[in-house]
């Protein structure tokens, strides 16, 4: 017999406009919540439970690179089956799309909260040993002061004799570290996206470790969404499977030409933009696109460059289309929607040509 909590429980409202509903539900003589969206329970679970679980204790004890490594690997593995990518998608696009921290970041933050609450226990043995340590530390690499000190520089923090002397209240230490945690992730996460080639279309989003990429975003809880969002996670990530990228790991004894047109070599933009056996769909699915960024940023018409066109389709929140940067978060989530529709259509359309 399967009990249903009515306060854990959550209605999904799918309907909208005319068709909107507000017939409340009861279970016994509870409510049980009305929802537009859902979260994503496998995240949720492995933030809540698996996460603390698998790292319970570690913050006082030493861990080596090669163990940080082995548990990220853990990580990295789970988050690309949360997104149905590939082993070879780069690790940055996994953490950017789901908004995730990497373990590293989450045993730091375990590190400080212990840190921070023995700094506040004035006259405790614990903040006595700290002090101590703090004074003779250089001679012992490994102690406990000498990894926060570590840890407190890396994410511009101050350093432990001030935080020992004068404890920053709870509220302000949370502000202060997220703030930090963030500015530090984005700086590495954006230094990679220019380095990789296969994620230079992918926006660093406001406060990456715990904000989901739009993709994810514009997404419902529906199998036709989440097929989409999937398949723009592979393109958005460069692991789509198009001539090029065959020929790349074929070692060029396969053909990068496109099978459809016969005319160049199939990257990303002559998939998205120039094919010719793909003009028709694209023109109907291009023309929704347009017309959505044009009445979202203004209504005025616009001449984007074919980069800009690009962009757009595969992350309209990049920060170098100037055009769009002034929209509101929900104005750049309908485009992404739309985007995705574009795009899944053009992959229907290029997927039925090549099996005929």
């Amino acid at each position: 017999m399967v009990k249903i909590n009515p306060e854990k429980s959550e209605v999904l409202c799918t309907s909208k406009g005319k068709n909107y509903q507000q017939k409340a539900y009861t279970l016994g003589e509870k409510q049980i919540n009305r929802v537009d969206k859902l979260k994503h329970l496998g995240i949720h679970k492995e933030r809540q439970k698996q996460i603390p679980r698998y790292l319970y204790g570690l913050e006082v004890q030493i861990c080596t690179k090669a163990d940080i490594y082995e548990l990220e690997k853990l990580q990295r593995k789970i988050f690309r089956q949360f997104l149905s990518l590939p082993e070879r998608t780069a690790s940055s696009a996994l953490y950017i799309l789901l908004g995730a921290e990497p373990v590293e970041t989450i045993l730091d933050r375990n590190m400080l909260s212990l840190f921070l609450t023995i700094s506040r226990l004035d006259n405790h043995i614990e903040k006595k040993i700290l002090q101590w340590e703090l004074e003779i530390g250089k001679d012992f690499t490994e102690s406990f002061i000498n990894r926060i000190d570590k840890i407190l520089n890396k994410y511009s923090l101050p350093n432990p004799k001030e935080i020992l002397e004068n404890p920053p209240s709870k509220y302000k230490w949370k502000n202060m570290l997220k703030k930090a945690i963030n500015i530090y992730w984005s700086n590495i996460w954006k230094e990679e996206c220019l380095i990789k080639t296969t994620i230079k279309y992918l926006t660093i989003q406001e406060n990456p470790t715990e904000n989901p990429h739009n993709i994810w975003k514009a997404a419902r809880n529906n199998q036709n969404d989440i097929r989409k969002a999937e398949f723009k996670s592979r393109l958005i990530t460069g692991t789509y499977m198009l001539q090029t990228t065959k020929a790349k790991f074929s070692k060029n004894q396969i053909s990068g030409i496109c099978e459809l047109c016969t005319r160049a070599e199939e990257d990303i933009k002559h998939f998205l933009l120039d094919c010719e056996s793909l003009e028709s769909v694209r023109l109907k699915q291009m023309n929704k696109l347009l017309s959505l960024t044009e009445l979202k940023g203004g209504g005025d018409k616009a001449n984007y460059k074919e980069e800009d066109v690009l962009q757009i389709i595969m992350d309209c929140s990049k920060l170098s289309t100037t055009s769009l940067s002034h929209l509101k978060a929900n104005d750049l989530i309908e485009i992404e929607k739309q985007s995705q529709n574009f795009c899944h259509q053009m992959h229907k359309e290029r997927t039925k040509m090549q099996t005929r």
